[in-house]
């Protein structure tokens, strides 16, 4: 419909010249009154369906663009919402963000522009060019020699500035990286005194994107003026050329008129189209970043739900297996290293079992949790949960056996009532505020007016550190899965309330397989097995007491911590 409407407004803005030239030759010259009044009424209706067109012509076209972008970022959203963490580290955050907010926004300018703009310039191009030839074929040839010589400078400046287009986008998406980093971390940037320092990066940043607009702008700007002085050049001539046929009255007023009004009519929009194309190498580069990540494949592949080796119907599955976890043989290095993350691990966790898993820095615990997860896959051996392999199980599948609570704690913009329900969407009020309790956390929403409704700011700055870790465990704990897993999220806690949190998680979860990652063997030490990690490989396993006695790395553990006590002490 964008199109009709497009051709009409063309159609009707090239009948209005035509219509001057009958109104000057056959009717003023002639003394046709009766002929000047019946065009200059199809002038003002011409006028009238060119204003018309172009309101539906907008209307149809808002609808077509806004959708593109409303369908393209859709899907950027939902591929990218999908992947695992190997393939997220090919693309940084802010990247993202920019190709999902700007480069979209610059295909649906582009769409806009092609529809609407290129094409009814087009359009005008041809239907005045072949008008001019209807009206003096002799005078319409001088078009056709500029016509060329406008498309060649076009391309050779656009050829030009479109290496400096895919560095704008680059140095955008750096810019866009910095200000999140120091928005994200404007704490550390004032506890270190890097205010100068940072600043000097955003500033460097903002001078890349700069250097590189000069740069592609500079070729771009030459050509308004190179055009507008070739249409300059031919108005001139044509002038002269007309003037010298209207000496020898072999050219009509009326024609001359209608013929400028042509040839000015497609040299315009010749001009207008110049500066459109500038357009399309920005465009290109946006289109070639989105294709970029909708072809990035997920490494991590999972069954669909007919290729599915177990359902909810399989009897062969007994249930009391579910919270069973397996790793066998186990050897995993991340991509490029060369390097075991995880080397020759083999584990087992019964259901029911709470057991712990604990290591220096750079041990391997995240890792270990990584391949539960299927954030990554294991190079060699089996991860196996009830009784199966990960990969054999769907998507949905392994949401249903898992529930983690992670390290980095985050928590949605909105109430407390809503970011509980990300965890279970039909949880009721009474079972979110047994989850709050249970996290010590419910008194102190309960203090507040709006209880279950208190507004949780972005990145929740309006909570400490503590809290915000508590309400993500009662986030976890409001599922009901038979495996959880706590990734060192009880750090922000002090010893007291991370105690009554465990006392609750025993009695909460004790039907269920319970996986606790920390670094204070006070969290871990009434723990029904504590499996000890070193360097990417499983140096021992047992309970605290058995560990104590023969575990070194566990030793050196302990010792360490109950030194640092002892000085803070």
């Amino acid at each position: 419909m964008a199109l009709f409407f497009a051709t009409i407004w063309v159609v009707s803005q090239l009948a209005i010249p035509r219509l001057m030239r009958d109104i000057v030759d056959v009717g003023i010259l002639s003394g046709n009154m009766q002929l000047v009044i019946s065009r200059s009424l199809l002038m003002i209706l011409a006028a009238v369906i060119n204003v018309g067109s172009l309101f539906a012509e907008i209307y149809f076209l808002t609808k077509i663009t806004a959708g593109v972008q409303r369908d393209l970022r859709g899907d950027l959203f939902d591929h990218v919402i999908d992947w695992s963490a190997s393939a997220r580290q090919q693309f940084s955050t802010s990247s993202l963000v920019t190709r999902t907010v700007n480069d979209v926004k610059q295909i649906g300018n582009f769409i806009d522009l092609s529809l609407r703009k290129i094409y009814t310039l087009i359009l005008t191009i041809v239907g005045s060019v072949i008008m001019s030839f209807v009206l003096d074929w002799r005078l319409a040839l001088i078009i056709l020699v500029v016509v060329p010589i406008g498309l060649i400078l076009t391309q050779f400046l656009t050829n030009r500035s479109t290496k400096h287009y895919a560095g704008i986008r680059e140095a955008t998406d750096r810019l866009v990286r910095v200000f999140r980093e120091n928005i994200s971390g404007i704490k550390v940037v004032k506890a270190f005194n890097k205010t100068k320092y940072e600043e000097k990066r955003f500033e460097q940043a903002t001078d890349d994107v700069y250097e590189e607009s000069v740069a592609a702008e500079r070729n771009m700007q030459l050509l308004s003026p190179a055009v507008q002085l070739i249409i300059n050049f031919l108005i001139i001539i044509l002038l002269y050329l007309s003037g010298i046929r209207a000496e020898n009255a072999t050219i009509q007023v009326g024609v001359l008129i209608a013929l400028i009004e042509y040839v000015t009519l497609a040299l315009t929009n010749i001009q207008s189209l110049a500066m459109i194309v500038t357009i399309i190498p920005r465009s290109k580069i946006a289109f070639n970043r989105i294709e970029e990540v909708l072809k990035t494949d997920d490494p991590i592949k999972y069954l669909s739900q007919t290729e599915t080796v177990i359902t909810k119907s399989d009897q062969s599955l007994p249930q009391t297996q579910l919270g069973r976890l397996e790793f066998d043989q186990v050897n995993f290095a991340y991509p490029g290293s060369r390097h075991c993350a995880l080397e020759d691990i083999s584990l087992t966790i019964n259901p029911a079992e709470h057991v712990a898993i604990i290591g220096s820095t750079g041990s391997g615990k995240s890792t270990l949790l990584r391949l539960i997860t299927r954030d990554y896959d294991a190079n060699q051996g089996e991860v196996k949960l009830a009784n199966q392999n990960v990969k054999d199980l769907t998507k949905q599948q392994l949401n249903e056996l898992i529930t983690i609570v992670p390290q980095s704690t985050f928590l949605f913009s909105g109430t407390v009532r809503e970011n509980i329900k990300v965890g279970r969407n039909d949880a009721t009020d009474e079972e979110i505020w047994q989850v709050l309790d249970a996290c010590e956390i419910g008194d102190f929403f309960r203090a507040q007016e709006t209880g279950l409704d208190t507004q949780i700011a972005q990145s929740a700055v309006n909570l400490s550190g503590g809290q915000k870790q508590r309400v993500a465990i009662a986030r976890g704990l409001i599922r009901n899965t038979p495996i959880y897993i706590f990734d060192d999220c009880f750090s922000a806690l002090d010893f007291s309330t991370e105690r009554k949190i465990r006392l609750a998680l025993r009695e909460r979860l004790a039907d269920k397989t319970v996986i606790i990652v920390a670094q204070r063997v006070a969290t871990v030490m009434d723990l029904d097995e504590i499996f000890v990690l070193e360097i990417g490989q499983l140096e021992d396993h047992g309970p605290h007491k058995d560990l104590l006695g023969r575990s070194k790395v566990y030793q050196e553990i302990m010792l360490s911590q109950l030194e640092v006590e002892e000085g803070v002490g």
